[in-house]
């Protein structure tokens, strides 16, 4: 693998300099050096106008065509570091825990952090199955529970978005419907 991605890299490196750049920080947003012509006239996609998606504006001191500030992926306010705080016990000892929550589908990768945490613990092996045991009431976001590793079990009554359990790692996920409307409001905002 290791000799794999540096043919790969040499690579790379070759055909930037074909193209004059020494560095991939010069290529990123020159959507104008793309050749479409080859995929524009084949038979699917005849007709099709993608100028807008290849649009490149009059590069000026107020046009980035690249990432010039760090993205905010807001994880300091995401659900899993309240469950982190929560399933201590299990975290720094193996102590089961037992948690009920609410959840709406702005609550995305539900578990995923916790998880993290818990496999740099543990290892790949975990923690015993349900040590940590989570129920949500509510609408879970995209990839709920996704890369849960063994020993968390979570629980949805409600419904979930997209994705759920992607990558599952041998942790427990079980989802069902509301027993009754009123006890599982569907939020979203």
């Amino acid at each position: 693998m290791v000799n794999f991605f540096k043919y790969i890299a040499e690579e790379v490196r070759e055909l930037m300099a074909q193209l004059g750049f020494r560095t991939l920080d010069e290529m990123i947003g020159r959507s104008d050096l793309l050749d479409m012509k080859p995929a524009l006239n084949h038979y699917k996609t005849r007709g099709l106008d993608f100028s807008n998606i290849f649009y490149r504006p009059p590069i000026g001191p107020d046009v980035a065509v690249r990432r010039i500030h760090d993205q905010d992926h807001g994880l300091e306010k995401a659900l899993d570091q309240e469950l982190l705080v929560l399933a201590a016990p299990a975290l720094e000892s193996g102590t089961p825990v037992e948690l009920t929550l609410p959840i709406r589908n702005v609550n995305r990768t539900v578990g995923t952090i916790l998880g993290s945490e818990l496999t740099r613990k543990y290892g790949a092996a975990g923690l015993p199955d349900d040590t940590i045991k989570i129920k949500f009431n509510g609408s879970a976001g995209q990839s709920f529970g996704a890369f849960v590793p063994r020993g968390m079990t979570m629980t949805i009554e409600g419904d979930a978005n997209d994705y759920v359990g992607k990558g599952l790692s041998g942790g427990k996920l079980i989802l069902y419907p509301p027993r009754t409307p009123a006890s599982c409001p569907r939020t979203t905002s």
